[in-house]
């Protein structure tokens, strides 16, 4: 370089480009956020129903994100339905497996 000559610098400004929609998993967390004071006053028994059921909404967020939906409530009471609806089929499986024994040791009739 010569004498007074400066380096020359050049500098690259990146501009992120904000996301206009929130993702997903943020809206259903701030649906559950806004739920916080109705869990509070629920009594403990209830507590841990809701709780179950916002656990099947979170684990079946993969599922909701896929509508294209405006307001999450439908996604997330579909992934409550389903929880609920496994939930079911759990007991009559279970059910059906101690008629089952039951049967199986004489103890009722076959109804």
């Amino acid at each position: 370089m010569r004498g007074s000559q400066k380096p020359s610098v050049c500098v690259v400004v990146i501009a992120s480009m904000g996301r206009t929609v929130p993702t997903w998993r943020g809206r259903v967390e701030q649906e559950i956020e806004m739920l916080v004071p109705y869990r509070r006053v629920l009594s403990a028994d209830d507590q841990h129903r809701f709780d179950a059921m916002l656990h099947d909404v979170r684990i079946r967020r993969a599922a909701g994100g896929m509508l294209p939906v405006h307001e999450a409530w439908k996604p997330m009471l579909l992934s409550m339905l389903l929880g609920a609806h496994e939930r079911i089929q759990v007991l009559e499986e279970q059910l059906a497996l101690l008629q089952k024994n039951a049967q199986s040791f004489g103890g009722e009739d076959e109804r």
